[in-house]
């Protein structure tokens, strides 16, 4: 059951993290707020490993972590600026279909797929095609929605990201989320130097940028130790509905419209995550 709930609470930390990631891309630069958040996430990993008391132990798999922290802040690049320049609650699904991966690496090392599982695999793919097309009035035909690209490569480097972190978090959650935050301040922080950008970004775009690394840290906190303590595949199908936290909160409160064809699609993705988690 623990694992479980830390999976719902993964679920809606980067649901609310992608939400506040992708709209403030629209006006500042991503590297920024990636860095800012990253620098946040730091800060209070150091604050609970010192207030645990938990010096870095002598764990090879630990290495894991370092990897998985560079292809994360790689996927969060793409998911946000995907989400910058395209529809929120049309783009958010499609990152969680990456979470296909780590269900075939189950497979793969021996684990047994359900009907369901395979369904929902079928399922998510076909919503997704569905969720990113739309009509172009000017041709009277369909067209791919902007920032698809991104959004792909997103999921597919999610699905890494789920499989690394938890070969990573085996026997010590906590200190794998801080080696994957290292790891991504490591390639942060000479990009933002040779790209010029600041993280000198105002004071009126701060709070909601460091909830950002806040909410972002807890999920990825919830997802390491749930993964330490279940199953990859049911752990990372649960964390990967996040999508509906993003779509929730960009249609409430940006009040986006999408088609009937997308919208279709995006319960579609939705709904077939959720049945690979019947797994």
């Amino acid at each position: 059951m623990l694992p479980i709930t830390l999976s719902i609470f993964a679920c809606f930390g980067w649901g609310i993290a992608d939400f506040i990631g992708g709209l403030k891309s629209r006006s500042l630069p991503t590297l920024s707020i990636l860095m800012i958040s990253s620098l946040m996430g730091t800060f209070l990993l150091g604050i609970i490993i010192l207030l645990l008391n938990s010096p870095l132990p002598n764990d090879p798999l630990l290495f894991w972590a370092i990897p998985a922290g560079l292809i994360g802040v790689v996927a969060m690049f793409l998911l946000y600026r995907s989400l910058a320049v395209g529809t929120m609650s049309i783009l958010a699904p499609i990152s969680a279909t990456g979470v296909i991966l780590p269900v075939i690496w189950g497979i793969f090392f021996g684990d047994t797929l359900s009907g369901l599982c395979s369904l929902g695999i079928a399922i998510a793919i076909l919503g997704s095609l569905m969720a990113v097309m739309e009509n172009d009035p000017k041709r009277k035909k369909k067209k791919l929605t902007k920032g698809v690209g991104l959004a792909a490569g997103s999921a597919f480097l999610v699905g890494f990201y789920f499989i690394t972190m938890d070969a990573a978090c085996t026997h010590h959650p906590i200190w794998a989320s801080m080696i994957s935050r290292l790891s991504a301040l490591i390639i942060l922080t000479p990009l933002l130097f040779f790209t010029k950008n600041s993280v000198n970004i105002g004071k009126i775009h701060l709070p909601l940028i460091l909830l950002m690394g806040a909410m972002d840290t807890m999920a990825a906190v919830c997802f390491a130790v749930a993964a330490s303590k279940g199953m990859l595949s049911q752990v990372a199908v649960i964390s990967s509905l996040y999508p509906a936290v993003t779509v929730i909160l960009s249609t409430v409160i940006t009040g986006e419209r999408i088609q009937k064809i997308q919208f279709s699609g995006v319960v579609l993705a939705i709904a077939g995550v959720t049945l690979i988690s019947a797994f």
